[in-house]
């Protein structure tokens, strides 16, 4: 007896959690999803970094995309305590239920890039660096125009 309450909330779950999609409209993404103006933050450690920015990290700034995946902008980072600004320019690939990737090059650090996914009605990004020896996450939220 149990076992079948547990599968009728399971499935009235499913069934919820089903509408809630349909009401947020569809789930698919392009690149062109990102279009627009964003303000970024990122936090966390770079553990293989050459000195002297190997260490705990942030950094807030702000990249406008257009509908093909390519973007720019620029951000204040601190490095283990040496701040900077950088200016970087990337591209973007989307699948269709909103995780992507991304290339970043940066005028100080180089090539890193980032893995990602759109959430709240594609109005903010969630990002982790997956560059080898770095543990930075952080978000981006899509500006109002």
């Amino acid at each position: 007896m149990g076992w079948i309450v547990c599968l009728a909330a399971l499935v009235l779950a499913f069934l919820v959690s089903g509408a809630a999609v349909a009401d947020d409209g569809s789930r698919r993404c392009s690149v062109a999803s990102l279009e627009g103006s964003w303000g970024l933050t990122l936090s966390g450690t770079l553990i293989a970094a050459p000195p002297p920015f190997a260490g705990p990290g942030a950094a807030v700034g702000a990249f406008t995309a257009d509908r093909t995946g390519h973007f720019a902008g620029q951000d204040t980072t601190s490095a283990n305590g040496t701040v900077f600004v950088e200016t970087f320019t990337g591209t973007a690939t989307m699948n269709p239920d909103c995780t992507g990737s991304a290339t970043v090059i940066g005028n100080v650090l180089g090539e890193t890039h980032f893995d990602f996914v759109l959430v709240d009605k594609r109005t903010e990004m969630l990002l982790i660096r997956k560059d080898p020896g770095t543990v930075i996450f952080g978000s981006a939220k899509r500006q109002q125009d």
